[in-house]
């Protein structure tokens, strides 16, 4: 059951990544902000890019054997360029005039990045001891857990602010929801950090099948919460037509 879970929600996740990531890097080109850009990036690099390369290389196995390594490092790359881009999202637009928001921005992207070198020492490089496999290891699923952790709270905290404006017909109905379902979706994928660290801290280093139902499943709430957040279709819209209700 898990398997077939994971084989209609790894595919539909990445076609979602895909397809987001283009339309809002096309909005970004248009106007020239730097939200778009940089969560149109997200979507590209971490969902799309990242999430195939590591499914390729680690879980599906479809790479050569000298190539496995490589893809490993490529797909934590991407993902890891993803979680910075999310984190770039989060401070400019849930914190906007905020000094320690940036300064946590600049600790999170040099955590990843640091990461991203770890994992040169882990995939490529082959050590097994040393600052740069613990860090190939442990940082990009840290770096994971706080940019999307830090993407779910911010937005979830404003879409309940926002739920109770509409309620006296103050706000918008559906950017509340909107905003919840954003909040929903990162919480997805911090969830699914944690399910890793969770699994690396009893020393397996994959997720052992116990917890890949569990992951597959928040991975296919993560791509229709997503999906909904960015590019609601008509009939759904409609649904919040009218002010929420208690």
């Amino acid at each position: 059951m898990a398997e077939m879970l994971g084989l209609v929600a790894f595919p539909t996740f990445v076609l979602v990544s895909l397809v987001l990531g283009v339309r809002l890097l096309g909005m970004a080109r248009r106007t020239r902000n730097l939200p778009e850009l940089a969560i149109g990036l997200n979507f590209l690099l971490a969902g799309a890019i990242g999430y195939s390369l590591l499914i390729a290389a680690e879980s599906l196995r479809l790479l050569p054997d000298a190539l496995t390594g490589l893809g490993s490092f490529a797909g934590v790359t991407a993902i890891s360029l993803g979680a910075i881009a999310i984190g770039v999202f989060s401070a400019r637009v849930f914190h906007p005039e905020s000094g320690a928001a940036r300064i946590a921005q600049l600790l999170l992207g040099g955590w990843l990045v640091l990461g991203i070198a770890g994992s040169w020492s882990l995939h490529v490089a082959g050590a097994a001891q040393g600052a740069g496999a613990w860090l190939g290891r442990w940082a990009p699923n840290l770096g994971l857990l706080a940019a999307y952790g830090w993407s779910s709270v911010a937005p979830l905290h404003y879409a309940a602010l926002m739920r109770r404006r509409a309620q006296i017909g103050l706000g918008d109905a559906l950017i509340a929801n909107r905003m919840q379902l954003w909040g929903i979706g990162t919480g997805g994928i911090a969830a699914i950090a944690l399910l890793h660290l969770v699994a690396q801290l009893f020393g397996h280093y994959e997720l052992p099948p116990s917890l890949v139902g569990v992951a597959s499943s928040l991975v296919l709430v993560t791509a229709v919460a997503e999906w909904l957040a960015f590019f609601p279709p008509r009939a759904y819209r409609r649904r919040f037509a009218t002010p929420l209700s208690d």
